[in-house]
């Protein structure tokens, strides 16, 4: 899958963790995609990972990411009930 990010096209490589959350959470590849095109907001998370952000209706969508020269990697995408706080999720 490509995608159009920052500028370039990268691939997008999603983690074996990411799917399983995906299918729990029931997460559409085409979410995904939107939320790492144009996310609400993002944040710094650790290890050099990124956090961006959408609102779905009622819920909010975090998905981390990192970016390799080469390619995106999602490490990990969940539904929240609340928004991160200004200090980060807690």
């Amino acid at each position: 899958m490509d995608l159009r990010y920052n500028s370039t096209v990268k691939p997008i490589r999603i983690t074996h963790h990411a799917r399983n959350r995906m299918r729990w959470h029931r997460i559409g590849e085409d979410l995904i995609r939107e939320t790492l095109q144009a996310a609400d907001w993002e944040e710094p998370s650790a290890a050099g990972r990124i956090n961006r952000w959408k609102q779905v209706a009622d819920r909010f969508l975090r998905v981390t990411m990192r970016e390799e020269s080469d390619r995106i990697v999602v490490i990990t995408a969940v539904f929240k009930r609340r928004p991160p706080s200004k200090r980060g999720e807690r």
